[in-house]
């Protein structure tokens, strides 16, 4: 499930790359016709290595994570060996830095110019650099020579991909990753449901009747007084798991995220009038004591440990939680059982979730570059890794001493659908009984859900991550609907955000714990002006005109 482990095989057939020491065809190695500003895709064999080999520059970060062996260094590796072995590129970076120093260094490099064939960025720079006619609009080349299985995995997330376009030209290529593996998830305890004679709830209305219940009709039946109905963390406005997210998307509200008003304008999520109503409700809800009254001072381990305790019937989470919360709960009574539910609404109107963007790196490319083709053949080298009728070459994912060397390749897009095509094939396999078109990752989900399905108990947590009913369940439902939303502001943060967002965040997370504990909801009235005057007018300001520049 972790998307830093994908196992990468590179194309050594006819077919779909044939990266062998063939001649190269007209125009291969030499720059695109005319550099009148019309970036067209010049004629070439993509699948042809250069002939006599090209040299490209390039610049990056690593972090201190990354592991070398046998001599090897992010300039000299077993990817710097096959670039220039199979495909005739000899990749030379202009720099590395770690990451702590690349925003910095990005800046320098962008404000002398002093620019390189394939460039890491991040989305301010490459706003500012296609804003500056300094990048190569690569729309011509991705379109006629990007293989089908790499638009296929780029493409997966058309919403994330898109971030990449300015001006409807794809002035870089995205860095994918999974949008929607992170949506939250109403989680809810149904053997609860069962004892108690309760049906699964449609409604936040229902949510609020079966947290009652749960809090006070002793669902675990041990004559006690000692169960709640909705966890939360004290960092609930940010927790993935614990948080508070799901519910107000009840409300169609988003505090913390970035959404467009009735004029198509962005606005800050927390000072919208829905987080007010979410907010009471909330707040009812602590007096009630369908939450639990200590949750201002308990992380995600405290939270987890009244979850595993058998004390709490409802939470907010990603798909994961079967795995790293409700299996506890399950290892701990095994008669205990929960189910992952779309998220339900206040109203007639859908819960929509809303996630993270996933991209924050793009591959530029330089528009003085003379092969500006090179990152298409890159990238079509290592997005065949993902094609099942290429052989594997596990050795460009983690060496025999198990090094993740793939980290230093130096394009890294991953699937966004990795997982939910997981459990999408694991369930077909297990209905078919047929496991052979399994990937590797995907036989290890299948045969656990197997385990479990024999009857053990210690992997619940797969069946209802990959199998049925599970959480991917819910994704795969949200994914078909087109029913999620990204935060709409996924650039670094601009200048006064740098300033001032700790402050203002700092005040954000005050004013609605105290709301949530008793204070008056018309505090939040309060907090909207505070956060106006204290710098979000002008925060808001740069975010339009960031987006401005992104349409």
């Amino acid at each position: 499930m972790a998307n830093k482990t994908k196992p990468i095989a590179l194309a050594a057939t006819a077919g779909l790359l044939l990266l062998s020491a063939c001649g190269k065809s007209d125009g291969e190695g030499k720059s695109p016709a005319a550099s009148s500003g019309a970036s067209a895709a010049p004629a070439l064999d993509i699948s042809k290595k250069y002939e006599p080999p090209v040299e490209i520059s390039a610049w990056r970060y690593t972090e201190a994570s990354y592991q070398y062996e046998n001599g090897d260094t992010i300039d000299n590796n077993i990817y710097t060996k096959m670039y220039e072995d199979e495909l005739g590129i000899k990749l030379k970076y202009k720099w590395t830095v770690p990451v702590e120093q690349f925003d910095q260094k990005l800046s320098v490099s962008i404000a002398s110019g002093d620019t390189a064939d394939i460039m890491w960025l991040k989305n301010k720079q490459l706003t500012d650099l296609a804003e500056n006619d300094m990048l190569y609009d690569l729309t011509d080349l991705f379109e006629k020579y990007a293989t089908p299985i790499t638009k296929s995995i780029l493409q997966q997330d058309m919403k994330s991909f898109n971030t990449a376009k300015i001006g409807g030209k794809l002035m870089a290529i995205p860095q994918t990753a999974s949008a929607v593996d992170g949506l939250p998830i109403l989680y809810v305890r149904t053997d609860w449901l069962t004892k108690l004679g309760l049906s699964e709830p449609k409604t936040l209305q229902d949510v609020f009747a079966v947290a009652e219940a749960f809090t006070q009709k002793d669902p675990d039946g041990n004559g006690k007084n000692d169960t709640f109905g909705l966890a939360f963390t004290k960092t609930f406005l940010t927790d993935s798991h614990f948080g508070t997210s799901g519910f107000f998307s009840g409300y169609h509200a988003y505090p913390g995220k970035w959404v467009k008003d009735d004029k198509g304008n962005l606005v800050y999520g927390s000072t919208q009038p829905q987080v007010k109503e979410a907010l009471r409700q909330l707040q009812t809800m602590y007096k009630q004591g369908l939450l639990d009254k200590e949750f201002g001072i308990k992380d995600r381990a405290k939270v987890t440990e009244s979850v595993v305790g058998g004390k709490v019937g409802i939470f907010y989470g990603s798909m994961s939680a079967p795995l790293s919360i409700t299996q506890k709960n399950i290892d701990n009574d095994p008669k205990a059982e929960w189910k992952a539910i779309p998220l339900v609404s206040i109203d007639s109107k859908k819960a929509v979730p809303m996630g993270k963007m996933p991209v924050t790196i793009y591959y530029g490319v330089s528009k003085n570059s003379k092969n500006p083709e090179a990152i298409i053949k890159i990238l079509n080298s290592v997005m065949a890794g993902y094609d099942p009728a290429i052989p594997a070459r596990p050795e460009f994912s983690h060496s025999k001493t198990n090094v993740p060397v793939w980290l230093y390749g130096i394009l890294l897009p991953q699937p966004a659908n990795k997982n939910l095509i997981a459990h999408q094939n694991v369930v077909k396999s297990l209905s078919s009984k047929d496991a052979s078109k399994l990937s590797a990752e995907e036989k290890g989900y299948y045969d656990k859900v197997l385990d479990f399905r024999q009857g053990n108990k210690a992997n619940w947590g797969t069946e209802r991550v990959f199998g049925s009913p599970s959480s991917f369940e819910v994704i795969e439902q949200y994914v078909k609907e087109d029913n999620y939303l990204l935060d709409a502001f996924y650039s670094s943060p601009t200048a006064t955000m740098v300033e001032k967002s700790a402050t203002l965040q700092k005040m954000e997370e005050e004013v609605f714990t105290k709301i949530l504990m008793g204070e008056s909801v018309d505090s939040f009235d309060k907090f909207v002006d505070d956060w106006k005057k204290l710098g979000g007018d002008q925060i808001t300001k740069e975010i339009n005109e960031w987006a401005a520049k992104n349409k």
